[in-house]
């Protein structure tokens, strides 16, 4: 029985002190990830704002389809390429229809005594065409039934509060307006502010006929103080935005797990951007690719091979969000593999404080666990339940069922400082900060180590 007892004594240290060894060993990771990115004198110091800003400043706005998108995709995969990933590949998304914008305008005719053009943008897809028209404004879509707009353009002036209560404007306004017996539609920029810069997005272009375009914040509250004080308000809006036929691509790399290759933790964002400004597309979304791919750059550099296998992908097409994008075409073909999670970076890249996460309990847990235990020191400990949706990652885990994971970082609840920029010219290397990118990278390549090399089975639910 003495010996019975020893024995199990003994095993029961050994596990302890293998415990131990391991979780030293996984302090270090998380150590030497850091000391390789906010060392000045280590090569990913600054990496990620740096190679941002290459792409940024070289190849300008990346519009779905357009000669500028698929040269940055080119230059993207070449990049790669040198960074010695165990594989790296393109994927073509086969004939895709797309949209290019062509002249466009909006001048205030009355009550001015001289045409006055005003800062607009067309939104995404809306048809060509030229209207020239009397202005009603109305705050809501309740106003908008009780108002005679037949004839008329709408100006809606809606208040901000927040991106999903502003964005229904922009994409269901122009339908009802036209419903109404509209003949044209202006909407204010979807943003809290937008210092004289309009904000494009896409529309509900299939069901209209006629131009929709947003003004500015400023600009839509002049028309809306023109018409409180009874001043008949007359614009012309000038469009020729144009389909084609192109193409696009999504690329991808990889580093294989060593235990369990067929279980992949997919990270990544959209690489595509609007194309309102000479550097649209900075923050939304080049910089949600760029610190997913030196998150995975930095793992490759170490050595370091988790069980399981990450996988880094720029999505293409997320703007335009057409039925055959880049998350609709990877979720058609990889949608039978084993996704353990995927993970999104799509908000902005200021100094993260966390994840958040949508999963399931037992999942949740262990990511909370993981969080707490080993990312408190760099700072992104805190875990938001149910919190981790967004666009391209939600279409994978609507047809499979995978976890999905996001970064969270430093803004107001309504998320004012990344939208003031969203869809804009400012949207720009302006915004850029190389230690918040640097300290997303720190946070993102953790994360994502702390899940793959887990040492025991994924939890389901």
């Amino acid at each position: 029985m003495k010996f019975i007892l020893i024995l199990v004594f003994t095993f029961i240290l050994n596990a302890l002190m293998l415990r131990g060894v391991e979780e030293k060993i996984t302090e270090q990771v998380i150590q030497s990830i850091r000391e390789q990115v906010k060392n000045p004198q280590a090569q990913h110091y600054h990496s990620a704002y740096d190679r941002l800003a290459y792409y940024v400043d070289t190849f300008g706005p990346r519009l779905w389809g357009s000669e500028n998108m698929a040269d940055a995709v080119d230059a993207l995969y070449k990049d790669i390429e040198t960074m010695g990933f165990d594989r790296i590949w393109k994927e073509n998304l086969g004939e895709i229809t797309s949209w290019k914008r062509g002249e466009e305008s909006v001048t205030l005719f009355d009550p001015r005594q001289y045409p006055q053009k005003l800062n607009m943008i067309g939104l995404g897809w809306t048809p060509a065409g030229t209207v020239k028209a009397e202005v009603e404004v109305v705050h809501s879509f309740e106003e908008l039934k009780e108002k005679n707009v037949t004839g008329k353009i709408v100006c809606y002036n809606f208040e901000w509060n927040g991106y999903d209560s502003g964005v229904a404007y922009r994409y269901s306004g122009p339908v009802l307006a036209e419903k109404a017996g509209a003949i044209g539609t202006m909407i204010r920029s979807v943003a809290s502010v937008s210092i004289a810069s309009p904000h494009t997005g896409m529309t509900a272009y299939q069901n209209i006929k006629y131009p929709a375009v947003a003004i500015t914040v400023e600009d839509a509250d002049m028309i809306d103080r023109m018409r409180q004080r009874g001043q008949k308000v007359v614009v012309e809006i000038k469009t020729e935005g144009q389909q084609y036929k192109t193409t696009s691509d999504n690329v991808l790399a990889e580093i294989k797990g060593w235990k369990y290759p067929d279980e992949i933790l997919l990270m990544g964002g959209h690489w595509d951007s609007w194309d309102v400004g000479s550097q649209t597309g900075a923050n939304d979304d080049g910089g949600g690719v760029i610190v997913c791919l030196e998150a995975l750059r930095v793992l490759n550099s170490l050595g370091i091979r988790p069980r399981r296998t990450i996988r880094f992908i720029a999505w293409s097409g997320e703007e335009m969000g057409q039925d055959n994008n880049g998350a609709q075409h990877y979720a058609i073909n990889h949608g039978k593999e084993n996704h353990i999670i995927v993970f999104e970076s799509d908000l902005g890249s200021t100094k993260p404080y966390g994840f958040g996460i949508t999963a399931g309990q037992q999942f949740t847990q262990l990511v909370t666990y993981l969080a707490q235990e080993y990312l408190t020191g760099i700072g992104a400990e805190r875990i938001y339940p149910n919190e981790g949706e967004a666009v391209d990652s939600g279409i994978l885990a609507d047809s499979t069922g995978t976890p999905m994971l996001n970064n969270k970082i430093a803004d107001n609840q309504n998320h004012d400082f990344y939208f003031t920029y969203h869809h804009t010219a400012g949207d720009s290397m302006w915004m850029m900060n190389p230690e918040d990118m640097d300290d997303n990278v720190i946070a993102i390549a953790s994360i994502m180590y702390l899940i793959a090399d887990y040492d025991g089975p994924i939890p389901k639910d």
